[in-house]
Order: C-alpha cells, then sequence, then structure tokens
C-alpha cells in the first residue's frame, strides 16, 4: 500500500495504460524482502542454520499478495539461495553470464550487503557480508545517493591538496553531498596523496584540512560559499572509518571465499561489479583503498543494476526464467559467519589499503609515482 502499489499506479498514468491489463510481473529482491512481499515469516533467517522459509515459488498471484494489478496476475520471485543472498543475486548472476564460460569468474552486488558469486560454467559459489550502508552515502556526514548535486568523481592535487570534481546533475549544479563512487574517489586520491595514513586519520595540514574541538580531522570538498547546501561538504576521519569496515568487509568476504576454495586472487579473469553506487566506479581507486584485489584493472567490468535488468529478463522470457532457477539450484551457498578465517581476514582489511602491503603491489608503485 505504501511503495509497490503506488509506484505501478503512477507508473500506469504515465505510460496511459489500465493496471488492470498487467499480467505478469517479477521480483527481484533479496531474501528478507522476498520473505516480506510474499506474506511468509522471516525469522528464520536471522537464527541458525540460517535457511530461509522458501527458495523459490512460482505459484503466487497479484491476489495472494495485495498487488494492484489484474488478480489473475502470476508473481514470479526470483529464487533465494541462502539467508543472505536472496533473488536480486540470482537475477544478477543470470546477467553477469559467469555461468556460461569456462573462465573464472567474480560477480559483486554492493550495497548495505555485500554478495559474492564466484565460478564458472562447472560451478558457482556464493556468499555476504554486511558492509553496511556506506556505499550508499549512509554513515557518511556528507552521504547521498547518486542523484542531482551528488559527487561521483574526485582528484586531489598532491602539492595543493585542491580537488577537481564530477558533479551528477545538468552542467552548473552545485555539490551537495558524496555518493559512493565519490567517496571511493576522495579516500583513494588522499590516502595517495599522502593527506591521510593507512589508519584514515589525517596527517597533513592545509587550508582543506579543518579540526573539530574534539580534534577530529576532516577534509573539505567544496566550502559553503561553493556548495549546493547550507554548510561544507566535507568527509570525516569518522566517514573514512566507516568506510574502512565497508571495502574491509568485501575484500575479506573475496579472500576467505577463494581461500575456501583454494584459490588465490590471481586466478580470476574477470570481476563483474553490480549497484547502485553511481555512475561507475573508479575501478583502480576501488583496488587503491584495497576493496578489490590487486589484478590487471581491464578484468574489471561495472554492469549497473543488474537485478533490474535480471528481473526484465525474466518477466520477458521464460526461458530466462527456468534458467534462473536453475543457477540457484546449482549454486553453493556459504555463510561467512561460520567460517573462523572470515574475522582475522576482516581484521587485516580494515586498513588502507590493507596491512599486508605485498597484495597491492601497483598500489604501493602509484604512490612512489605521485
Amino acid at each position: 500500500k505504501e511503495t509497490i502499489n503506488p509506484m505501478i499506479s503512477e507508473m500506469c498514468k504515465s505510460a496511459k495504460f489500465p493496471k488492470n491489463r498487467i499480467y505478469r510481473m517479477c521480483v527481484a529482491s533479496n531474501t528478507t524482502m522476498n520473505h516480506l512481499f510474499a506474506g511468509i515469516n522471516s525469522d528464520p533467517l536471522r537464527t541458525e542454520p540460517y535457511i530461509p522459509a522458501f527458495f523459490k515459488t512460482n505459484s503466487l498471484f497479484a491476489s495472494d499478495v495485495g498487488i494492484d494489478i489484474n488478480k489473475d496476475a502470476h508473481i514470479i520471485i526470483a529464487p533465494n539461495i541462502g539467508s543472505y543472498v536472496g533473488g536480486d543475486i540470482t537475477a544478477g548472476t543470470l546477467v553477469s553470464q559467469i555461468w556460461n564460460r569456462p573462465e573464472f569468474s567474480l560477480f559483486i552486488d554492493l550495497g548495505t550487503n555485500g554478495e559474492l558469486v564466484f565460478g564458472n560454467s562447472d560451478f558457482m559459489m556464493s556468499c555476504a557480508c554486511s558492509a553496511g550502508p556506506a556505499f550508499e552515502g549512509g554513515d557518511i556526514s556528507c552521504g547521498m545517493r547518486a542523484t542531482d548535486g551528488a559527487i561521483e568523481a574526485c582528484t586531489i592535487d598532491k602539492e595543493t591538496m585542491e580537488p577537481t570534481y564530477k558533479i551528477v546533475g545538468d552542467p552548473g549544479t552545485k555539490p551537495v553531498g558524496l555518493c559512493g563512487s565519490g567517496i571511493i574517489d576522495v579516500i583513494s586520491e588522499l590516502y595517495i596523496c599522502g593527506i591521510i595514513n593507512p589508519k584514515g586519520k589525517f596527517i597533513r595540514e592545509g587550508k582543506r584540512i579543518k579540526h573539530d574541538k574534539y580534534g577530529m580531522g576532516s577534509y573539505i570538498l567544496a566550502f559553503e560559499d561553493e556548495a549546493g547546501s547550507v554548510k561544507d561538504v566535507e568527509i570525516t576521519e569518522v566517514d573514512i572509518d566507516n568506510f574502512i569496515r565497508a571495502k574491509g568487509a568485501i575484500f575479506s568476504a573475496i579472500r576467505t571465499m577463494l581461500t575456501s576454495l583454494d584459490f588465490d586472487v590471481s586466478m580470476i579473469d574477470d570481476v563483474y561489479v553490480a549497484g547502485g553506487i553511481g555512475s561507475g566506479i573508479n575501478m583502480q581507486n576501488a583496488v587503491n583503498i584495497g576493496m578489490f584485489p590487486d589484478i590487471p584493472i581491464e578484468k574489471f567490468h561495472y554492469i549497473g543494476n543488474s537485478s533490474l535488468t535480471g528481473a526484465y529478463l525474466m518477466l520477458l522470457s521464460t526461458p530466462a526464467e527456468k534458467k534462473t532457477y536453475e543457477l540457484a539450484a546449482n549454486m553453493t551457498y556459504m555463510e561467512l559467519s561460520t567460517v573462523p578465517i572470515y574475522m582475522d581476514e576482516f581484521v587485516g582489511a580494515c586498513f588502507i589499503p590493507h596491512t599486508d602491503t605485498s597484495m597491492f603491489p601497483t598500489v604501493m608503485e602509484e604512490i612512489q609515482n605521485r
């Protein structure tokens, strides 16, 4: 009543199309949302052994769940794999095509949970880590979604510490805050320029650096008179610390999953990154901060909102729908919270780029060359 039905009404109104002529609908959401949408108790998801109440269903109709379209409309739900890997990831995996190639590929969906799928045409393994809302601008003082006014890309001059940035919106739009891709760029630039140390603390002074009464440092991207808001657009040490934990969760999940399979990062042929983090991530900067493994940049590909694309495919193609069910059934789910080495990996990854800098040779080389 509060979200989906009003959105359907708005969509049909703008398309001048009657709601009762919609006969098919596809939902690709995380496991919790799949349960809530279907009106099924989601309590089992948060207790051991972390098994969903259902993995797939193809017997739901609009009248069963109160969706305001034709009452006999068939509701397709992209299948769940585990408690923390749901239909958004099965739909995204379909789009990534990692199941259709002999090469080893890694699919990463960045959001409040970071979900990963690794494999090829022979096998696939999935897991999820709790990254928090930082990739979508949450837990960041000037964080925001990738909408008008968001800084989505940034470079910093090493000598003057002056920023140059790209803003979402029409030319002349003033900066209001930082979206996920902008935060990655800013933290990478601050580190490469020697403005912050591996712990994310400020170690240089200048007009762009300020400290509050408690001594907490921050870097000002846009002063109040340059910004489209009533305060400076800045990133603080607390923001950086929150983001370091989020990126640490992603990198440690990658390492843990690969280690469990007796693989290492050099064996990854392609990495497909999805999620509404901005118009596209600067992959080198994501490597610089230790979020992604240090492998050749040409192996990284940003594929956008893969769950939406996957839902679209399942909606329009019965073979695509059947293929998604098949992928989910053949995917192994790994519960990271039960893997002893995960916490050790996470602690090591909570530095920029990592406590073990030998894993990031190109980042160390970039610092020397800058």
